[in-house]
């Protein structure tokens, strides 16, 4: 078994260890590298708040908590409260949903690792503008304002969604609900 090592003899086995101690050291300054440059992007998150959190992978939820710091930004930003968004936003799912994608596409241009496209921001600005109809019409068209919220109406509360599902599915009507 230790005829592997060193060259087939114990005696090699120092320069083994030198080469397996100078390995470590080299990594262990990388490490310390990368928790330096952890560190820094840390601070920067605290000054900016839309800077790059974990994004969800597909199937996981929304973290509430880092959208509503990145809307936040959006707000101050572009001093946009008063004519879209209402404090009860994330209370509606499809929302949430807007905002979520909105974001992830303003990482994409804003805080992209790689090159992007030199329209990509203006690009943005469209679509988001888009998003914000789609999010004013949901909200304020849906009853919300500055003092009351109005829930978003679940389309299986909805009597006619229970009298078609028993017809599709041949159940009655009272077994369905």
């Amino acid at each position: 078994m230790s005829e592997g090592i060193g060259g087939g003899t114990l005696g090699g086995l120092p320069a083994v260890v030198e080469n397996l101690v100078a390995a470590v050291e080299a990594l262990r300054a990388d490490v310390n590298t990368l928790k330096s440059l952890q560190s820094a992007g840390a601070t920067s998150k605290e000054r900016d708040p839309a800077q790059r959190p974990a994004l969800p992978t597909e199937g996981e939820p929304v973290d509430l908590a880092e959208l509503a710091k990145w809307v936040e930004s959006l707000e101050v930003r572009y001093a946009a409260a008063g004519d879209w968004l209402r404090p009860c936003w994330w209370r509606h799912g499809f929302v949430v949903e807007e905002l979520a994608a909105l974001r992830v596409a303003w990482l994409a241009v804003y805080d992209a690792r790689e090159f992007v496209d030199a329209r990509a921001g203006l690009t943005w600005h469209e679509h988001a503008e888009r998003c914000r109809e789609r999010i004013r019409r949901t909200i304020s068209g849906g009853g919300c304002t500055y003092v009351s919220h109005k829930p978003d109406e679940l389309l299986t509360d909805d009597t006619r969604w229970s009298e078609e599902k028993a017809e599709l599915t041949g159940e009655h009507a009272s077994e369905a609900g």
